[in-house]
């Protein structure tokens, strides 16, 4: 897969903990993920470009790795990194739920609580090596990745950009998913050969 998907990295790291909050109030840990494969991403709501482009391809993968019956399997979670008004900002991650149909069964969109710091999910993007910077009222700079982690907390690959194929990175969750003994032939077998080497 490394020489098919050039927008891939596969690391092997433990992924930096989290406890933030759902649009609902309720308190989502890293810890309370363990068990499942997490695709992870940070988008800036307010953003007009690259972050609903990203959305789009989270909401794409989404779908196909829960037609793959992987649904209870894979959580998929977007950090809003906002600094402007609480409430405004909420209204933008439902929003954001709505606009690209996500699932909520096994998608979740978290957020500082209201009385924490205003760069909390800031510092959080910092951890995972992304920094997403005020430079206009309504505009953060910021890069674009999708992290990949497994079952016990760690990070597994990272997809940077926006041009990667949202079937490879489905590929690469399932194999996390259901394990390099699964894969047959054609592509799985590329996979294979790269996830087991990854994992040695």
């Amino acid at each position: 897969m490394q020489e098919r998907e050039r927008y891939a990295q596969f690391v092997d790291q433990p992924a930096p903990t989290f406890s933030l909050a759902g649009v609902e109030g309720n308190i989502v840990a890293s810890s309370d993920l363990e068990g499942r494969v997490v695709v992870l991403n940070f988008i800036y709501t307010r953003c007009q470009e690259a972050c609903p482009v990203h959305m789009n391809l989270i909401a794409e993968v989404q779908e196909r790795v829960n037609d793959t019956g992987l649904r209870d399997d894979v959580e998929f979670i977007t950090i809003a990194t906002d600094s402007e008004d609480f409430a405004g900002t909420h209204n933008n991650m439902r929003a954001y739920g709505e606009n690209f149909d996500l699932d909520p069964a096994n998608w979740r969109f978290l957020y500082r609580s209201e009385n924490e710091f205003v760069d909390t999910t800031r510092q959080v993007a910092e951890a995972y090596g992304l920094k997403f910077d005020d430079v206009a009222e309504g505009v953060q700079a910021h890069g674009v990745v999708t992290h990949v982690i497994d079952q016990s907390g760690r990070i597994r690959a990272r997809f940077h950009g926006l041009k990667f194929d949202p079937e490879h990175l489905v590929s690469y969750v399932k194999v996390l998913a259901e394990g390099p003994e699964t894969l047959s032939t054609g592509v799985w077998v590329r996979i294979r050969h790269t996830v087991v080497n990854t994992f040695d």
